[in-house]
């Protein structure tokens, strides 16, 4: 076996994860040690073996604290929060939550372990807007700004919506009509519909994305995984869209998720409105709705914030954002978010294509709409969701959002099942 450049180790470690992800004894367990107890980044300096850099950041010692410590990995910037009166999360009746058990693989399990087998960094769970249940696992505190990952794109598909409503997007248009620039690119034809519900086909160099891979060219050309010495690809998100090739029509086929489509949509946003993604998402939702604290925002190898997965926030203020939303848009008297625009976004996607996708396997009888996840279930549940599980659920038939964040590295995300039924079973718990 060649060895490996030290900058293609956590390339490489994490293909392997996906590799195995298929055979559940090589499926990689979830992150459960607490950085500051087995040392990591602990003293003054931390010793060398302790320390987390762009070359060990993902590695499974060190990710759990890096997940809450992006900023200390990466560029960022702030999401203001603004100065307004924060929005009151009021305690409710708390909910035994460890009294309730769910299946796991044919064995009653209560849900303590449950979170064990999750990686939770955080669980919060609220009925009618009110805190009933609020856990933090390890080093994590209610202040902690954690990774959200791709739960992001569902910040940029409300936004893209809510500017369609506006009149200032059309749906049917390309998105070259808005960045012109894109006309030379395989995304520039896309419509902003295709983006929004991740129909666009399209490739990176010779990696046409499918879930449950990592999209490692990609990565790249962010500069959030190290590059290999000889390493020519695109430096930066701009670079790489406008490096998209052709593959099939847009707009038709299966589902194909791909961060590609979140940032072209975060492009043709910013060029709308003159305002970046993560002022966007600061000015529209993040003050209105009354969030308590600031958000950071990742940005690339270019200092282009990154549209796809770039928002770290803290889970009250996740649970802000998902109880609007649960609210057709409103956060007491103020509608943040028209209701006509959440409508349109519960109302789910293209059943059949999201079938026809590799995704169909970890949620069945799902679908995907404006960067949205649907589980048509008798909740009429949907989420947000992120790399290493990061979760905002919502189920508007039992008035709950639960949030989860996490870190579990598990790729192909085999312990979905054990997430939606630990859902389910505290959303029922609140309504019987």
């Amino acid at each position: 076996m060649p060895k490996l450049h030290p900058l293609t180790f956590i390339s490489a470690a994490l293909a392997c994860t996906l590799v195995h992800a298929a055979d559940p004894a090589k499926v990689p367990p979830a992150i459960t040690d607490v950085p500051s107890e087995v040392g990591v980044m602990v003293g003054s300096p931390p010793l060398p073996e302790n320390q987390v850099n762009l070359r060990n950041y993902a590695s499974p010692r060190f990710m759990r604290w890096t997940l809450a410590h992006m900023s200390s990995v990466f560029h960022t910037e702030r999401v203001s929060r603004g100065s307004g009166k924060p929005t009151d999360l009021p305690a409710g009746k708390p909910l035994d939550i460890d009294a309730l058990r769910v299946d796991w693989q044919g064995q009653p399990t209560a849900m303590a372990q449950a979170f064990r087998i999750l990686g939770a960094d955080a669980f919060l769970v609220l009925h009618r807007g009110q805190v009933v249940f609020e856990r933090y696992f390890g080093d994590m505190t209610p202040t902690t700004l954690h990774a959200t990952n791709s739960c992001t794109k569902s910040f940029v598909g409300t936004l893209a919506a809510t500017l369609a409503n506006e009149g200032k997007l059309d749906l049917n248009a390309p998105a070259s009509r808005y960045v012109p620039e894109l006309a030379s690119s395989a995304l520039g034809p896309a419509k902003i519909r295709d983006l929004l519900d991740m129909r666009a086909n399209f490739r990176f160099g010779d990696d046409v994305h499918q879930a449950g891979s990592l999209q490692v060219g990609a990565l790249q050309a962010y500069g959030v995984l190290p590059r290999p010495p000889n390493y020519t690809g695109p430096d930066g998100s701009i670079a790489m869209m406008l490096a998209a090739h052709p593959t099939t029509e847009h707009g038709v086929g299966p589902m194909r998720y791909d961060n590609g489509s979140a940032e072209a949509l975060g492009w043709v946003l910013s060029r709308v409105t003159g305002k970046s993604v993560p002022d966007l998402i600061s000015e529209r939702l993040w003050q209105p709705m009354g969030a308590e604290q600031d958000a950071d925002f990742l940005l690339d190898s270019r200092k282009a914030p990154i549209a796809a997965f770039g928002l770290q926030a803290n889970a009250r203020d996740l649970a802000r954002f998902g109880e609007m939303i649960r609210n057709q848009g409103r956060v007491g008297d103020k509608q943040v978010v028209p209701s006509a625009v959440v409508s349109e976004i519960r109302r789910g996607g293209d059943r059949a294509a999201f079938a026809a996708s590799p995704d169909a396997a970890v949620l069945p009888g799902g679908s995907y709409h404006d960067m949205w996840w649907f589980n048509h279930d008798e909740l009429d549940s949907f989420q947000c969701q992120g790399q290493f599980a990061q979760r905002v659920w919502i189920a508007p038939k039992a008035e709950v959002v639960i949030v989860l964040l996490s870190a579990d590295p598990d790729a192909s995300r085999s312990r979905e099942p054990l997430r939606l039924a630990a859902f389910r079973a505290i959303a029922r718990a609140l309504t019987n």
